[in-house]
């Protein structure tokens, strides 16, 4: 479980650096340069837009009481040369519900985590590390490896009674993550490489939202929660009223709001300086009546003299 948005947004942004050629092209870059593409939401299906102010759709519930349909688990992790797993070390397999790893002080029970972590795009600094290269492993037996790998290998499932379950064919998913000496890092999806984005979109369609994240509660977590104020003294700090809004999804409106209010407030300038022209328009307007039925009266007066005196030229004549 995360924290409010404005402390995910500082503490647990994607720590992912993808190779020259997985970034924009230089007519993307252009583009967005130009306005002509808005970074609104990565996955704006669902959601409302008001002119160019988006509002994302609210985040899918965490969990479904549904037993009768398939689900997502976690089969195993195949972690090499991550942290203290020299090596490929497989870990697994899960069972279907309820896991337990347990182990003394020191033998990496916590790295099964951080490893899950690793894949699931945190920052170096939230899996205890300082940077991305310190996740791989050295010893004195492997002194000079160069990189480091997790595999989080999924399968959708079938409940069955009991123990029983049926994996669903062709339903096997593994996401990657591969990071170096050079504190990059690259991800692959069933063994294409990919951006973090295409894996965020694909486990989010299956029930898994990195962004919305309900499915991690972290060391010390609960007790940080129970010990948070009601509401945050300032936008950098993070209360209650804050991490409710976050769980629920009402924090999308947050940014929506402050930008639709920010265009009330040139509506609303716009409107008085039109209001203003209007009464100095009115004002105007008022000067002229009384010029205006003096002229209105003269043409009058002159059509009856010139009917009158047209009426006596025909009697005359």
């Amino acid at each position: 479980m995360q924290k409010t948005k404005k402390r995910r947004g500082e503490e647990e942004p994607m720590d992912v650096e993808e190779a020259p050629n997985g970034g924009p092209s230089t007519s993307d870059e252009n583009q967005i340069q130009n306005g002509d593409i808005d970074h609104i939401s990565d996955d704006e299906e669902g959601g409302i837009r008001i002119g160019d102010i988006y509002i994302p759709p609210a985040p899918k519930p965490a969990l479904s009481f549904n037993t009768a349909g398939p689900r997502l688990i976690i089969t195993h992790i195949v972690n090499e040369n991550f942290k203290s797993y020299a090596g490929i070390q497989v870990l697994g397999p899960f069972h279907k519900s309820f896991t337990s790893i347990i182990g003394p002080n020191g033998s990496g029970k916590s790295n099964v985590i951080d490893s899950m972590l690793f894949v699931f795009g945190y920052r170096a600094t939230k899996i205890r590390s300082k940077k991305i290269s310190v996740l791989i492993h050295s010893s004195s037996k492997f002194p000079n490896i160069s990189s480091a790998s997790v595999a989080v290998h999924f399968c959708r499932i079938i409940d069955g009674e009991g123990e029983d379950y049926t994996i669903e064919p062709d339903s096997e998913i593994v996401v990657t993550r591969t990071a170096f000496k050079d504190n990059s890092s690259y991800y692959t999806l069933n063994g294409k490489r990919v951006q973090f984005k295409e894996v965020a979109t694909m486990l989010r369609s299956h029930g898994i939202d990195l962004v919305h994240n309900r499915f991690l509660i972290l060391q010390g977590e609960v007790e940080q929660i129970a010990m948070m104020k009601p509401k945050a003294a300032t936008e950098h700090e993070a209360g209650m009223l804050e991490y409710l809004e976050d769980i629920i999804g009402t924090s999308r409106y947050k940014e929506p709001i402050d930008k639709l209010a920010i265009r009330v407030e040139e509506y609303t300038e716009m409107r008085k300086e039109k209001l203003n022209r209007v009464r100095l328009v009115e004002q105007e307007k008022i000067k002229l009546e009384q010029p205006m039925k003096e002229a209105v009266d003269l043409i009058n007066l002159t059509n009856t003299t010139l009917r009158t005196r047209n009426m006596l030229l025909q009697k005359y004549m």
